[in-house]
């Protein structure tokens, strides 16, 4: 047990609860919160109900959350939404015993496997699966390493802010959790946290890291199916205020930007698709790397599965387990919940289909919606994926 240092972290007292939408990213104020007693810096190391949520970079603070049911917001489809449901109370700490402390948590002895991905291609599926394996911790989107880009992009936080952050926000998610200590801890990012591939290739080179992607235009029509029946993807003036807002988060967006002809709905989200996968080619120096397809995973699930845990180097599986899982919507309940979707769903035009053509032609490393990346898992005979057509890794 660590010596419990006098530094003045405090609970805060939950006045009102203001996040407006459930997949904005967090930040401070989606709590209005009072200072109350100080308390213990190692009770919120110790206890499984408290849980990191966000950084107060403008004072230098790390929020924490405490929750009622921390079993219920690790097995939930979006971790930092669980947090926000099921946060009690708060507790702040100086970021310099936030990483004091985090310097000292004991690791994994099988380490963390990262998920990363473009959006809306089983990731979610993915993380509920290794859920599933006892001896595996699995979190799907602690949602403080996607603040990290706004931080690093709209904040211009520096390089050795981002990457002290980064660095302490994942050993804080090997802290004490309800039940047996875990062999590996699996933690699934959301899309935009790609924007970080580099200082995620430079501060985890012996992490494993998992990739998922699928075609750009089906990635695409799965985003817009749940458009509003009343959103003109081609109205100007709500597509110039929707790339300033997304220009926070994707650096990308500048170098397409024009004063006079905002991009539309289509490209400013094709966008975000290129960021992930450019950021995964600039991962290519990591030894212990690898990539699959949607279109393979929702083909044959447990071949592909199989393979991804041989490269975690899990064993002991329970299969029906896994099954259980696939038999799932592993984001119901959410506002991405299958039946939900369905109720309003929209078909593309061709011109936005040409839309997402266009823009991904424009980018060298890819060229193409279908692109297959290096370091694919294998495709299965009859998947029916393209074989040997993606560019080589960038020398």
């Amino acid at each position: 047990m660590l010596e419990s240092p006098r530094m003045p972290t405090h609970r805060l007292k939950i006045k009102e609860k203001r996040r407006e939408h459930p997949i904005q990213i967090v930040e401070p104020s989606d709590f209005e919160s009072e200072t109350a007693e100080e308390i213990d810096p190692i009770t919120i190391l110790d206890s499984p109900a408290f849980s990191f949520y966000c950084f107060d970079k403008e004072n230098e603070q790390a929020i924490f959350v405490e929750c009622d049911d921390p079993v219920a917001v690790e097995s939930a489809p979006f971790y930092y939404q669980a947090q926000y449901d099921h946060t009690i109370s708060l507790a702040s700490m100086p970021l310099s015993m936030f990483h004091q402390l985090a310097a000292d948590i004991k690791m994994p002895p099988k380490g963390v496997l990262f998920i990363h991905s473009v959006g809306r291609c089983g990731s979610t599926l993915v993380s509920k699966a290794l859920a599933a394996v006892p001896q595996v911790h699995s979190l799907s989107e602690p949602d403080d390493l996607t603040q990290l880009t706004i931080l690093k992009v709209k904040e211009k936080a520096s390089d050795e802010w981002v990457r002290e952050a980064l660095i302490s926000s994942v050993r804080w998610r090997c802290k004490a959790r309800v039940g047996n200590a875990p062999e590996q801890v699996a933690i699934k990012t959301r899309s935009e946290v790609l924007v970080l591939a580099d200082v995620f290739s430079d501060l985890f080179p012996d992490e494993k890291h998992f990739f998922l992607y699928r075609n750009a235009v089906s990635w695409m029509q799965s985003y817009f199916a749940g458009y509003g029946m009343d959103r003109d993807v081609y109205d100007k003036e709500s597509n110039a205020a929707s790339e300033k807002g997304w220009a926070e988060v994707l650096p990308i967006i500048q170098e397409y930007h024009n004063e006079s002809e905002p991009l539309n709905g289509i490209q400013i989200r094709v966008l975000a698709w290129i960021t992930c996968m450019e950021g995964y080619l600039r991962m290519h120096g990591l030894k212990n790397l690898c990539a699959a397809r949607f279109e393979d995973l929702t083909k044959e699930p447990i071949p592909m599965l199989k393979q991804l845990f041989e490269f975690c180097e899990i064993g002991q599986v329970d299969w029906e387990a896994i099954h259980e899982v696939l038999g799932r919507d592993s984001q119901a309940g959410t506002i991405f919940d299958r039946e939900e979707r369905r109720k309003n769903h929209r078909e593309m035009t061709l011109q936005m289909i040409q839309d997402v053509n266009d823009l991904v032609a424009t980018r060298p490393l890819l060229r193409k919606a279908d692109v297959v990346v290096e370091r694919t898992i294998p495709s299965l005979p009859g998947s029916g994926a393209p074989v040997n057509t993606y560019p080589p890794f960038p020398s």
